[in-house]
């Protein structure tokens, strides 16, 4: 056998050209390419911050929810129990992560642009029909299904979005779009109290989705620029995730993360009125006190991942929340409550940026091309605590009675589930990144 030589094509031809150019996207060079973002992955992080403030992580629309709850009981639904109303915002809260069960893959297979533009549309439709609403059923139409069918669209992509842009700055730059929720969820409770008694219901709800409009076409105008990268990844659900009890861990962890998570953010107004005493006016801006302490929580913490790994923030701020949870219980005066609604919100910012970084992780995804469609099944399996918890509370509240104790009890005990079903997956990562120091 004689030595081959390996004649190379001429550089014009179009062929080859086309494969030298696919060859040159080698995993590494993408790996590469995204470590210190660029102009393209920032303004990615700016229309990923404009769907945090319309959808959820966060906050925005859905934790502008807990003044919509107080508005609801005493105004506008005075006939409906805490616990049926409560179903309006679980409903909403759900359908967010659990829609991404679909929109992750989707997004995978390269429809970004269709779920951006869907989501957007549904997400202000949902706010204008919910300004003409009288009746319960409206209500839960509007902004429960609506706003929720549309958070949920365009929440994933968006961050799978973002992750793909960034690798090592990964958390900085979800916590820094994740701000944008707790702006949202400051700004519009504030709008919400401030203009309904001057202008009603209907415009203060449609001033609201006005704000929802802008923030969607500047979020539709970046990410629809180019069409979706496609992957391999085609199924709604990766199997091989349910063989994986890391990620299942971690999953049902977060569970019972949502179980407890909406019951403070959705019953703090009427808490501060009934059980602090506080006038009206405080209650409602106990809401945006919550959230705009949020702010810290999503980004403070991921200043410190050279030297703490994400997955222990999340543990640690998990446990400080089941401690934040029975502590409540003894939050009765006006300076106290303010303290410990700081203190929580603080914690809240990290338990829902925190597992968006984490599940890149290769411990909990180990082909980078189904990163949405984990996003979405981790955030699909949470949904039901999402769906579960704020009637629960809704039925251990007694507003009458003003009692609260069985429902924050119930709040800290799935708080300290959450942490114990943490601990194996935090080993594993460990485990994993001792095995694999350069990563």
């Amino acid at each position: 056998m004689g030595m081959q030589t390996e004649e190379k094509p001429p550089n014009n031809d179009p062929i080859t050209a086309s494969s030298a150019a696919k060859s040159a996207e080698t995993p590494d060079a993408i790996h590469k390419s995204r470590l210190n973002g660029g102009l393209h992955a920032w303004l990615s992080v700016l229309a990923c911050f404009c769907v945090f403030v319309n959808s959820w992580c966060a906050m925005g629309l859905l934790t502008t929810y807990g003044a919509f709850q107080e508005y609801y009981q005493t105004v506008l639904l005075p006939g409906e129990s805490p616990s049926a109303i409560s179903w309006i915002g679980s409903i909403q809260a759900t359908l967010i992560p659990m829609v991404g069960l679909v929109t992750g893959p989707l997004v995978d297979s390269g429809y970004l642009r269709p779920l951006i533009l869907s989501g957007s549309f549904l997400i202000v439709f949902g706010m204008m029909m919910t300004s003409l609403a009288t009746e319960y059923y409206q209500v839960l139409l509007a902004q429960g299904f609506c706003v929720g069918m549309g958070g949920g669209i365009s929440y994933i992509p968006a961050l799978v979005v973002v992750s793909i842009h960034f690798t090592t700055k990964r958390p900085i730059a979800i916590g820094c779009a994740s701000i944008g929720s707790s702006v949202g969820a400051v700004i519009f409770p504030v709008m919400f109290r401030q203009l309904q008694p001057k202008i009603g219901f209907p415009w203060a709800v449609r001033c609201i989705g006005f704000i929802s409009l802008f923030l969607s076409l500047v979020a539709c105008a970046i990410l629809c620029r180019r069409p979706g990268h496609k992957t391999r990844a085609r199924s709604l659900i990766d199997w091989k995730a349910f063989r994986e009890p890391a990620f299942m861990l971690f999953s049902m962890s977060l569970t019972c993360v949502m179980l407890a998570y909406y019951v403070p953010i959705f019953y703090v107004a009427s808490y501060a009125r009934t059980i602090v005493q506080t006038t009206t006016s405080l209650g409602f801006y106990m809401v945006a006190i919550v959230n705009g302490s949020s702010v810290v929580g999503r980004v403070v913490p991921y200043l410190l991942v050279a030297y703490v790994k994400p997955i222990a923030i999340l543990i640690f701020c998990v446990t400080a929340s089941a401690i934040a949870m029975f502590t409540w219980i003894a939050a009765t005066s006006t300076p106290g409550f303010i303290v410990w609604a700081c203190y929580w919100g603080i914690l809240s910012g990290v338990l829902v940026t925190a597992p968006t970084s984490i599940v890149a992780h290769p411990a909990f995804c180990p082909d980078s091309n189904y990163m949405g469609t984990r996003l979405g099944m981790m955030w699909g399996i949470s949904s039901f605590g999402a769906l579960a918890g704020t009637p629960i509370a809704g039925a251990l509240v007694d507003l009458d009675q003003a009692y609260f104790l069985r429902a924050q009890v119930f709040s800290g005990c799935m708080m300290v589930g959450a942490m114990l079903l943490q601990l194996w997956p935090t080993f594993v990562v460990f485990r994993y990144d001792r095995s694999h120091p350069r990563r």
